[in-house]
């Protein structure tokens, strides 16, 4: 269809208006920048810039040893009154050393005088200094110039002029005119600075390494969850879900508990701390577990049933591997204490801080463990049953009310527990009650206005899910007065009112594991056993939320709290930037997956192949090259931030580069600068020609 005149005009005038609006933007932001374009124009401002910016391109790269040669005359400060010569007692310099004659030889303060000077090196710097009658040395300018040195004559000679410095309560007195001579002997040869510097970009070089290793094996696992493509046809039932969800404070109790003291045992054993065994102990007690774990996974005969069979592996190989973890950390603390000089000191360092680190997370991953452990046991033994459950009867709606209670009261208990650490965490709160709250509405429109799907059912749906998720937070918001906290920043109390399992819970907790009860209830009775749960969009949410959470805080305020944590050094560092890597990684890593070829996964998928089967041989093999080529343009970045991170307390150069420009030292912090160059340039060539090489 053509436009009419009046289309057209109207289109015109619209541009002009968007036009004139997005100048008035342009124009307020121009103003909020506080651009001055005087400031730059003034002279002392020009004349600081250009010797800040002469002295960063004069990095002090070399220095040089130098033949010093002085001589001295006394000065008389104001001459006599009656003109006559001050007769001051000059010793008559030996012949052929340096010797300097100043004319005249008194004058007053302001006065211009010429010292003339011979028998120094030829064509060498020197400089004139006023030392007054307690010692005080004072260089003195070259009339005429702002330089302090000058060169000699090439016969050795040399004749200047300077102003006597106006020094209180000085007339009459005799103060004395050095004259200083410098010749370079030898070679140039790298400066203090250089190898300063060279230590800390060393420093600096490895702390990136390190944080982008630490963070390539957590951003891995976290970018197969944050793949939409992977997540989005990942769905269970509900009440497999609420099983397996309602389990969780159960497998963490039974972790900690048991697995913990496996693993503590394990330490133990491996550091020599029981009957002094150490390492000789841990090789026959793995063969041990190996043996047993094999043993019933093949006798089928002993054990009733596939099930029962698997079920006992997954508890046998849970307690496996956390003893091997234990024993492997126990041998890493003992091979700590083995030396502390040379390479095998660096190595013992290394191996003793990874047995320490095993020590120091074996609780957290005794908990995982149990929480798997037990969500699969669970799982399991209720398999049969929730299969004989009616998708409409009673006893499905119920029981999947029953147990979204549960869950919903120990997921917002959770969320709570990390809530009440921060004010402007108490938002986590009402946003996870409204998640919890968004298909109650729905569910209710589905129930009471049955109909087959259509656009306008979508719509309708739609808004009253965001209807429900608005409801939910207004009143868990109101509930816990959260206006309050965000505010006052004041944090809700920690009173023990009730304990469960040796889990201590508060009333603020209490409160909203009933809200959460109540919400997790009616959603799940209004579902039923039967639902669909879109297990991979959630986590697929979630993943998602917490790596860009943490992309947008800059690692910069990471390396402040971290430095707070463990102190000054590169160690706050490593923790800084790994934890920032993990975000940017995880995204990059993700992206790419989302971007596979989807032949090799239908293929893979027609022929029977479960999802991990999948996943190793239809999407590792063509994510690795790009999660190569994406790490090492990260260790580059890491290279880069190291330098802010440093200027916090962080380590590495940056924090030697801080140093010196607080001090004012631009030559020094120039030889940074042209290292951190340097560096970036080599790892930009090296990682472009191994990308090109190997992939």
């Amino acid at each position: 269809m053509k436009s009419t005149p009046s289309r057209k005009l109207l289109r015109r005038l619209l541009t002009i208006v968007a036009l004139a609006v997005g100048l008035v933007i342009y124009s307020y932001g121009w103003s909020v920048t506080q651009i001055n374009l005087d400031r730059p124009q003034e002279p002392i401002r020009q004349t600081n810039a250009g010797n800040a910016l002469r002295e960063l391109l004069s990095p002090n790269v070399f220095q040089q040893d130098y033949d010093i040669q002085d001589t001295t005359t006394p000065f008389l400060i104001n001459c006599p009154a009656d003109g006559s010569d001050p007769n001051l007692e000059v010793v008559p310099p030996e012949p052929e050393t340096p010797s300097i004659v100043v004319t005249p030889n008194c004058a007053p303060s302001n006065g211009i005088v010429t010292v003339q000077g011979s028998n120094f090196y030829p064509d060498s710097l020197a400089r004139i200094n006023w030392i007054t009658t307690d010692g005080e040395r004072r260089i003195r300018q070259v009339v005429g110039t702002n330089e302090d040195n000058f060169v000699t004559n090439d016969d050795g000679t040399f004749s200047v002029d300077i102003e006597v410095p106006r020094i209180r309560g000085s007339a009459g007195q005799i103060h004395t005119i050095e004259a200083l001579g410098r010749f370079p002997i030898g070679l140039p040869h790298l400066s203090a600075t250089t190898g300063l510097v060279f230590e800390k970009m060393v420093e600096t070089i490895f702390l990136a390494l390190i944080a982008t290793s630490l963070a390539i094996l957590p951003a891995a696992g976290l970018s197969f969850f944050a793949a939409h493509n992977l997540m989005r046809a990942m769905r269970m039932t509900l009440g497999n879900m609420l099983v397996s969800f309602a389990l969780l404070p159960v497998g963490w109790l039974v972790g900690t508990a048991v697995f913990g003291w496996i693993g503590t045992v394990g330490i133990q054993l491996g550091s020599g701390a029981y009957f002094g065994i150490g390492p000789l102990g841990f090789a026959p007690l793995i063969l041990l577990g190996a043996v047993t774990s094999t043993q019933l996974g093949a006798a089928g005969q002993p054990v009733t049933g596939i099930r029962w069979r698997s079920m006992v592996n997954v508890v046998v190989a849970a307690v496996v591997v956390i003893f091997v973890l234990g024993l492997l950390g126990g041998l890493g603390l003992l091979a700590g204490t083995a030396a502390s000089e040379g390479i095998v000191g660096y190595l013992a360092y290394f191996v003793g801080s990874l047995g320490e680190l095993i020590q120091l997370v074996m609780p957290l991953i005794a908990g995982i463990a149990g929480i798997f452990v037990v969500s699969s046991l669970g799982g399991t033994l209720t398999a049969d049953a929730l299969k004989q459950i009616a998708a409409t009867s009673a006893l499905s709606h119920t029981l999947s009310g029953v147990l979204g209670a549960i869950c919903g009261a120990v997921l917002l208990g959770l969320v709570a527990g990390v809530a009440s650490q921060a004010a402007w965490l108490g938002l986590l709160v009402p946003v996870s009650a409204g998640a919890i709250a968004a298909p109650i509405l729905p569910m209710i429109y589905e129930r009471f206005a049955p109909g087959p799907k259509s656009t306008t059912r979508r719509t309708i749906r739609a808004l009253l899910s965001w209807a429900g998720i608005a409801i939910a937070f207004v009143l868990v918001f109101l509930e816990i007065n959260l206006r309050r906290t965000l505010v006052e920043g004041t944090l809700p109390g920690q009173t023990t009112v009730l304990s469960l399992a040796g889990i201590n819970i508060s009333a603020y907790m209490l409160q909203i594991m009933i809200a959460g009860a109540v919400l997790g209830g009616l959603a799940g009775t209004l579902a039923g056993m039967k639902a669909t749960f879109p297990i991979g969009e959630i986590l697929y949410s979630g993943t998602r939320t917490i790596l860009n959470a943490l992309r947008s805080i800059e690692p910069l305020i990471m390396g402040l709290v971290f430095v707070i944590w463990v102190g000054i050094g590169p160690f706050a560092g490593v923790l800084a930037l790994t934890l920032h890597s993990i975000a940017s990684l995880g995204k990059l890593y993700s992206e790419q997956i989302e971007n596979i070829d989807d032949g090799p996964i239908e293929a893979l998928t027609s022929t029977g192949a479960n999802r991990l089967q999948t996943i190793v041989y239809a999407v590792v093999p063509q994510i690795i090259p790009p999660y190569i080529a994406f790490t090492m343009y990260r260790w580059d970045i890491n290279v880069r931030m190291s330098t802010i991170i440093g200027f916090v307390g962080g380590g590495g150069i940056g924090f030697l580069l801080q140093q010196q420009i607080n001090l004012l030292r631009y030559r020094d912090a120039g030889v940074a600068v042209l290292a951190i160059a340097i560096v970036v340039s080599v790892l930009d060539y090296a990682s472009a020609s191994f990308r090109e090489r190997i992939i």
